[in-house]
């Protein structure tokens, strides 16, 4: 994971092929599964990267989570 691509929202909206409000809610429901985790946020962009149901493995360290 210490080379993982981090992606925008927007990016991500982009690459699912959806308008960036219709993928806020199918990125909400993959984050809750496991699928998507929330890194980090600068300004108003939000940064993901693959959970751990994406990629197999269990996150030793977990991300702290962003109250923003």
């Amino acid at each position: 994971m210490q080379h993982s691509v981090e992606k925008t929202a927007a990016e991500l909206a982009e690459l699912a092929g959806v308008p960036a409000p219709h993928f806020s809610k199918a990125r909400r429901e993959l984050e809750a599964e496991g699928w998507l985790e929330f890194t980090h946020k600068e300004g108003q962009v939000k940064f993901f990267r693959l959970g751990e149901k994406a990629t197999g493995r269990e996150v030793v360290v977990p991300l702290h989570r962003s109250t923003g």
